[in-house]
């Protein structure tokens, strides 16, 4: 196997194991992965709400959740027991999942992987980009139905 095959199964695995952690820490629904995949820098992955993640140190890049405002909605209200979540209060689950997600990649990763304070925003913001040089992992994932990606950019 040659090593960016190996780097690409390493970051992966990491990846899910802290997403898979997050929701059976919070969740009684387990998340279903879907075979992840390495994109072009140019092609976003993106749904309606997305919690972004930059990280810094040992590894430079981002890390970002993205999914439809029904899957933190429902997040919201199995978590907080919020009935009526307002547009803000799915932003601020999307920024919570991916500062979760990134703390407990942090743990494998170790001290040196430093993450910064989420970025939420809906929609495609026209100015994020990926740099060329950087691959991009893809993680499909469903959860209860809804459909969301984990989108890596690491070097």
């Amino acid at each position: 196997m040659d090593t960016k095959q190996l780097e690409f199964e390493k970051t992966v695995n990491v990846f899910i194991n802290s997403i898979e952690k997050y929701f059976n820490k919070l969740t009684d629904t387990p998340i279903q992965t879907h075979p992840p995949f390495i994109k072009q820098p140019d092609d976003l992955v993106l749904k309606e709400c997305t919690g972004m993640i930059g990280i810094s140190g040992s590894k430079m890049g981002l890390v970002y959740i993205s999914g439809g405002m029904e899957l933190f909605r429902d997040l919201i209200l199995q978590y907080v027991g919020l009935e009526k979540p307002t547009t803000s209060d799915m932003l601020d689950m999307a920024g919570e999942l991916s500062n979760v997600v990134a703390g407990n990649v942090r743990e494998s990763y170790g001290r040196e992987f430093m993450i910064s304070i989420p970025i939420v925003f809906q929609g495609s913001p026209d100015k994020l980009k990926f740099p060329k040089d950087v691959p991009i992992y893809v993680i499909p994932f469903d959860w209860d139905g809804h459909e969301a990606y984990m989108v890596i950019g690491l070097k």
